[in-house]
C-alpha cells in the first residue's frame, strides 16, 4: 500500500538514550550565579522518500522503523537537509522545507525524567494547512516522524527529536 498523501505521524522509540549532561556547579554562597537554564533544541533530519531503488541514505542513520510499516513502501530515501532550531518554552520556531511549506515547532511544555511537550504544525504559506497542529509527548532524544507531503514523485518524511 502507498503512503502517497497519507499523514503519517509516528512516535519511534528507537533512538539511544540522551547522553548524561555534567553536574552543574550548585550555587554555594550568596551572589553566585544560578545554574543556567537548560536549552533545548529541535534537531530535523528532512529525508525524501522515493522509489528509486536506492536504499537509504547513510547519512541518515540507524533508523530500522523506515524498513517497517508504512515506511517501507518507499524504497529510498535521502536525506534533503539537518537543522537545529533552538526552542524556548512557548516560542514557535520555522523552517521553510523542500515544498515551500512551512514546519512550526514550539515546546510548549518541560515535564520531569527528560520529558517535553511539543507541538509541530505544517502550513502552506497562503493556502490550507496540511498539519493544522500535532502535539506529541517524548523523551528527550525520542524521535517522532511525519510524514505524507507530496515532493518530486515520493514524499517529505520530517523526523524531530528535542534535544539538549
Amino acid at each position: 500500500m502507498r503512503v502517497g498523501i497519507l499523514l503519517t505521524v509516528v512516535a519511534c522509540c528507537f533512538a539511544a538514550p540522551a547522553a548524561a549532561k555534567p553536574l552543574g556547579r550548585a550555587a554555594t554562597a550568596l551572589g553566585d550565579p544560578a545554574p543556567a537554564a537548560e536549552k533545548h533544541f529541535a534537531e530535523i533530519l528532512v529525508l525524501h522518500a522515493t522509489n528509486d531503488k536506492k536504499g537509504i541514505d547513510r547519512r541518515i542513520g540507524d533508523m530500522p522503523e523506515l524498513t517497517k510499516p508504512p515506511f517501507s513502501s518507499y524504497d529510498s530515501y535521502a536525506l534533503v537537509d539537518r537543522v537545529k532550531l533552538p526552542l524556548a518554552k512557548g516560542v514557535p520556531k520555522t523552517l521553510v522545507l523542500p515544498n515551500r511549506r512551512v514546519l512550526e515547532t514550539k515546546l510548549v511544555e518541560i515535564l520531569g525524567n527528560d520529558t517535553v511537550r511539543l507541538s509541530a504544525s505544517i502550513n502552506q504559506p497562503g493556502g490550507k494547512e496540511f498539519l493544522p497542529l500535532l502535539e506529541v509527548k517524548a523523551k528527550l532524544g525520542q524521535p517522532f516522524i511525519v510524514a505524507g507531503q507530496s515532493y518530486k514523485n515520493g514524499i517529505l518524511v520530517l523526523v524531530i527529536r528535542v534535544v539538549r
